[in-house]
């Protein structure tokens, strides 16, 4: 009982911490995008050419799969950042991704998230994948 307790309490916290700074923004993005395959919300979270790209590929995808339909099997992604280069105005951040299939196959690949604070908020304004 007392494990409920403490997760309800880091839940609480996390849920009132500042979600406005470039890390956040960029990690929230790869949770929405990467690990919960949810276009949508990632597109809240972006601007500019980010906004572009997950706007046509909502349109893409839009024929094979209805907003609230639920992916049956998702991989697990877990993300480790590995690099950042910062300025006053924008950030870019390099993260590692390890994709695992099916509980077998295991992938990586590397995601570039550029972060950018537009009327004071903070937003990816691009990423890439390499």
């Amino acid at each position: 009982m007392k494990c409920k307790y403490l997760l309800f309490a880091i839940l609480l916290i996390l849920a009132c911490s500042n979600r406005n700074t470039p890390r956040a923004v960029s990690e929230d993005f790869i949770y929405n995008y990467y690990q919960h395959a949810d276009q949508a919300a990632a597109l809240q979270l972006s601007h500019g050419l980010a906004a572009e790209k997950l706007e046509d590929e909502i349109a893409r995808v839009s024929e094979v799969r209805s907003l609230d339909q639920q992916i049956d099997e998702m991989p697990e992604i877990e993300y480790e950042l590995i690099g950042t280069e910062e300025e006053p105005t924008h950030v870019l951040f390099n993260y590692r991704l390890t994709i695992e299939s099916r509980g077998t196959t295991t992938h990586t690949r590397n995601v570039v998230i550029n972060t950018e604070q537009i009327d004071g908020q903070w937003k990816v304004v691009n990423f890439d994948e390499y």
